[in-house]
């Protein structure tokens, strides 16, 4: 399993345009199925399905310079920030990667697993969410393309600025037109246990939920890679 650990900031529209430029190289087989550990800038991120405008209060993101981007995923909405570390997963689609609830069901239970081995807290997976109490600390979407691609959320430590604020699913009056949202009630791991969770750890977290994939070796993204993520930006 090659593993990139990408935790710069840059242009959110770049990193999810890494996402298809990677994904596209595990479907040729240019590289090995990939773990990408990564962060973004405060921004926010509408799945494929959706209209910004229904599912963000765009004024207020331009005022607070929030950028607004589309993934090439389904799925809902989703806040990010410094303290929500992203991870990513490209697999070939094989056996019970194939299967969208077997994958889920699969992948987002390593995760919970780590978490529950590393904390104690009683976690519970739900469409590919993690949920301890009742709130959400983890989402995923997928995206099948050729091969799989698996990325998802863990919220580390919370944000100066409410997701409620900009998230308009989380304001009355929300119906939107296209793939509805569904906002739940969230919680950051450093205000569960009641103690800060750095970046390092978190990093070191996922590397433990996922190292049953397969050996892990560090590596970089390549210039191809890139090059492809540049394109597909540009077009």
């Amino acid at each position: 399993m090659r593993v990139l650990i990408d935790l710069a900031f840059r242009d959110p529209a770049l990193n999810l345009a890494l996402e298809e430029a990677i994904l596209d190289g595990v479907r040729r087989e240019l590289v090995p199925p990939t773990l990408r550990i990564w962060r973004n800038p405060r921004c926010v991120v509408v799945g494929r399905g959706q209209k910004p405008e229904e599912e963000v209060d765009l004024d207020l993101a331009r005022r607070w310079r929030i950028r607004v981007v589309v993934r090439p995923s389904g799925g809902g909405t989703v806040y990010h920030h410094p303290g929500n570390l992203l991870f990513s997963l490209f697999l070939p689609l094989t056996g019970k990667w194939r299967s969208v609830r077997e994958s889920q069901e699969e992948l987002s239970g390593l995760l919970a697993g780590a978490v529950r081995r590393k904390f104690g807290l009683p976690v519970e997976v739900r469409d590919g969410g993690l949920f301890v109490r009742g709130m959400k600390v983890s989402g995923s979407a997928q995206l099948r393309r050729g091969a799989l691609l698996h990325h998802g959320t863990l919220l580390l430590f919370p944000d100066v600025i409410p997701m409620e604020k900009v998230l308009r699913a989380l304001q009355p009056g929300y119906s939107p037109s296209g793939v509805p949202s569904r906002p739940a009630p969230v919680a950051d791991l450093s205000s569960l246990l009641g103690r800060d969770i750095s970046l390092e750890e978190g990093v070191r977290l996922v590397l433990e939920a996922f190292r049953p994939l397969g050996a892990l070796k560090l590596a970089t993204i390549s210039l191809r890679e890139w090059a492809l993520a540049d394109q597909i930006l540009s077009s």
